[in-house]
């Protein structure tokens, strides 16, 4: 009985202690990210904090699941083999949704859908209501982007590029091409972020692309599951759109018609 009650003690004492300690083990979740994939997850240079549109959606759907996030950084190569081997309960790192990720991992149902968009002066009268109206026209791109692949498809187009994206649009402003061709997140997050940029532009929406979720381990349903119902209910309660709002500057619109 003296056994018995010097363990009872230990545990109530040891007990204690954890909870004394903050949050559980029980109550963590463990989230592998990457920090170079602006406006999704990114390092602020001001704060050195880890910060971005999809690190706000982790902590929605961990403060409705009851869980605190513990983000740990990976370089890109090295989040799916943290996922493949449990190091991690899921993964955010703008991950598109391909079949052949499919095969090793389960994905939940999407956050965003990526795309591309053709911007143009915000005095242009250029009629764009597809790629193909570029024909024969000057165009400032990212190189070695997909932006920059797309441009190669358009027939007769001259086609100027740099380094980074911002460096297109303004050569862009300044006169320097007809339009240019961007990734639909980042445009947002850069006329979002600067406001001047928005009186100067107009964005098309002109392709969407793949849809993006975030990765879970084969062997966890039940997490994948409860990502699930945490961001219908994020969806549901206006929670998404706020952050949708924060980060791009206008309300999401893919998600008004069922994925595919």
């Amino acid at each position: 009985m003296l056994k018995f009650g010097l363990k009872s003690k230990c545990f109530a004492l040891v007990a204690a202690a954890l909870m004394a300690g903050g949050v559980s083990a029980a109550d963590k979740i463990r989230v592998a990210s990457e920090g170079t994939f602006a406006p999704f997850e990114f390092m602020n240079s001001k704060t050195g904090q880890l910060e971005g549109f999809e690190i706000d959606l982790v902590k929605a759907l961990c403060a409705k699941m009851g869980k605190e996030p513990e983000i740990t950084m990976y370089k890109f190569d090295g989040i799916l083999p943290a996922v493949l081997s449990n190091t991690v309960d899921f993964a955010a790192a703008g991950f598109a949704i391909t079949e052949e990720r499919k095969k090793k991992v389960l994905f939940t149902d999407p956050f965003y859908k990526s795309g591309i968009t053709v911007i143009l002066p915000a005095k242009s009268d250029l009629k764009i209501e597809k790629f193909e109206d570029l024909k024969g026209k000057s165009i400032s791109v990212q190189m070695g982007s997909i932006s920059h692949d797309k441009a190669k498809t358009i027939p007769d187009a001259q086609i100027t590029t740099f380094d980074q994206s911002p460096d297109a649009i303004l050569n862009m402003i300044q006169g320097g091409s007809d339009a240019a061709i961007n990734s639909l997140a980042s445009t947002d997050y850069m006329i979002a972020t600067r406001p001047a940029l928005a009186k100067q532009v107009k964005r098309l929406d002109v392709e969407q692309g793949s849809y993006m979720a975030m990765v879970v381990p084969k062997n966890r349903p039940e997490t994948r599951d409860a990502l699930n119902k945490a961001l219908k209910e994020i969806m549901a309660d206006g929670t998404y759109d706020k952050i949708h709002q924060k980060w791009f500057g206008r309300p999401a619109t893919w998600n008004k018609t069922p994925a595919k």
